[in-house]
Order: C-alpha cells, then sequence, then structure tokens
C-alpha cells in the first residue's frame, strides 16, 4: 500500500489517511522521525523525507511508503543430516499491509513391515496439508502508539514423520503466528503398518484438517493426502509389500516433492521403505518378506514442510 504517484495533485487529507494524525492536520506533523512518520521513510524517487528543521512539501509524500515485492523462504534446520522442527521470526516492513503466505505441511513416515505371525507391510505415510492465501496485517501503516514495532510472523516449519528403527511418526504442522492468531498446514499421518513385537497390525495416523487464522484469507486450503493403512499378509508364511508415500494435495508453488519408495519384496534390502524427498510428501511403506532370515523392515523418512512470505503491498 502507497500513496499515489505524481501526475495528480495531492491533499494534506491524502497523506493523512495514510500516515494518520489529529485534526486539524498540519504538513509540520509529518516530519519523518516524528511520532507519525518513521525516520527513512522515502518518496517515490528513492529520497528520504525531510526530518525537522529542513523545507518539507507535500510533493515529498507522493508514492510514500513505497514497498519492494519481496519474497522470503523458511525450511528446516538439521541435525546431523535429518530435518528438525525449526521456529524463526519474520520481521514485517514497516509500511506493509498484506503478505501472501503459502504453508507445507511435513509428510508422515511409512508404516514397518514385519513376517511374525500373519504379519504384513506397511502404508505410505501421508502427505502435509497445503494453505496459500493473504494475511491482513493490522496497524502497520503509519506509528500507532499502541502498537509495538517491528511486527513480526512467527514461523514454525514441521519436520517429515521420523522413519527408520525405532519407530513409525506422523509429520509435524507447518504454522504462522500473527498477533495471536494461528495459520496452520497440518502434517500428513504416518502409514499403517505391523510391530516387531509378534507383527501386531497398527491404523495409520490421522489426517487432520488444516487452521484458518482470522486475519488470514485463504485461496488455497488442501487437507493432506490421507496415508495408507496396514498392508495385511495372507496368514503365516505369506508375503506382502508396501505403499508408496502420499503426493501433496496441490503444489501452488511448483517445489520438487516425491513420496517415498514403496519397500518390494526383491530382497532384505529392498523390503525397506524409501525416504520422501523434497518438501511435504509421505515416506515409503516397508514390505514383508517371509522365512529369509530377517524379521522386520523400517518405513521411509517423510519430507519435511516449507513456507514462503511474499511481501505484497
Amino acid at each position: 500500500m502507497a500513496i499515489k504517484a505524481s501526475g495528480s495533485s495531492l491533499a494534506l487529507s491524502e497523506i493523512a489517511t495514510f500516515w494518520g494524525g489529529s485534526q486539524p492536520h498540519s504538513l509540520s506533523e509529518y516530519y519523518a522521525g516524528g511520532s507519525l512518520v518513521f525516520s527513512g521513510a522515502e518518496d517515490e524517487a528513492g529520497n528520504d523525507i525531510p526530518s525537522s528543521g529542513n523545507p518539507l512539501n507535500v510533493s515529498d509524500f507522493y508514492s510514500t511508503h513505497t514497498i519492494t515485492v519481496a519474497t522470503t523462504d523458511f525450511e528446516c534446520n538439521t541435525s546431523f543430516g535429518v530435518p528438525i522442527t525449526t521456529t524463526t521470526l519474520f520481521t514485517i516492513p514497516r509500511g506493509v499491509s498484506t503478505l501472501t503466505i503459502t504453508l507445507y505441511g511435513a509428510g508422515g513416515s511409512g508404516g514397518e513391515g514385519d513376517e511374525s505371525g500373519s504379519g504384513g507391510g506397511g502404508g505410505g505415510g501421508g502427505s502435509g496439508g497445503v494453505v496459500q492465501g493473504t494475511l491482513t496485517l493490522s496497524d502497520n501503516v503509519q506509528t500507532n502508539p499502541s502498537v509495538s514495532y517491528p511486527q513480526t510472523v512467527s514461523v514454525t516449519v514441521g519436520a517429515g514423520g521420523k522413519g527408520g528403527d525405532p519407530d513409525k511418526a506422523s509429520g509435524g504442522a507447518t504454522f504462522i503466528t500473527y498477533l495471536g492468531q494461528t495459520t496452520q498446514a497440518s502434517g500428513g499421518g504416518h502409514g499403517g503398518g505391523h510391530t516387531n513385537i509378534n507383527g501386531v497390525a497398527y491404523s495409520a495416523g490421522t489426517t487432520n484438517s488444516n487452521t484458518i487464522g482470522g486475519s488470514f484469507s485463504a485461496s488455497v486450503n488442501a487437507t493432506g493426502t490421507t496415508a495408507d493403512g496396514n498392508q495385511a499378509a495372507s496368514g503365516d508364511g505369506g508375503s506382502k509389500a508396501g505403499t508408496a508415500g502420499k503426493s501433496l494435495p496441490s503444489n501452488p508453488l511448483s517445489l520438487s516433492s516425491t513420496g517415498g519408495a514403496a519397500g518390494t519384496l526383491a530382497s532384505n534390502s529392498a523390503a525397506t521403505g524409501g525416504n520422501a524427498s523434497g518438501f511435504g510428501a509421505g515416506g515409503g511403506g516397508a514390505a514383508s518378506i517371509d522365512r529369509t532370515g530377517d524379521h522386520h523392515w523400517y518405513g521411509g523418512r517423510g519430507a519435511p514442510g516449507f513456507v514462503r512470505i511474499v511481501v505484497a503491498s
């Protein structure tokens, strides 16, 4: 948001609408570094608005405050090469009125395979949800004594569900919080599978809905793709392949995102579920191969979440 560009007359009332102040308005209210106009505010030519003691004209306010469109991406940090849930603060530039934000929840791990008893393979992990839309900011245009500056958005990027030993796990939610309101892309559920204790079956993790905060207008609100359940073998002596990790329900940023490969019956090493790659997809479910010497196989890791914030106006 900005005051109009030069080419037509600019009224003091238009300056007041943007920068605030009390009636009757006076141009002297709007020196940079005062209570209304922040130090460093620029006109359309890139010149600083004058500070107190210098000549000040209505024409100094054309195209103020000009906002440069900028994009900031947020990903998980890693620990020993594995993505971990990461929280960061995004500082909102003064004068911005809206942000375009895209969130990807993390994928769940694939389910385990086990050949004990009847046993069976693991289901592919579910993908994270996807949310995209506009966050409308409050009182970020003019200096309002009731608002603390600079304003920030807290950004948390969820880690993918951990595959492999010791267990399965659902993906972490990815969310932003602004002035106490949270918008969230939920993590994907883990695949169903079979434990390493007598091959007892367990169900897939829950697919949760996304959450939209009151100041957020969503143009995309896609719930994550549901994980597959356990893949039962046909009784004792049976073998069963896993299923592949689930793809994103929507990919508005065209990010790299591939579900983990399903474990197969080709060999003991091939029975392990594959890790998802990129962002948001689920890990592959493990296979179960009867009487090969190995008894238990783990699902693949889900892909981490992602956030992009674009300064829009």
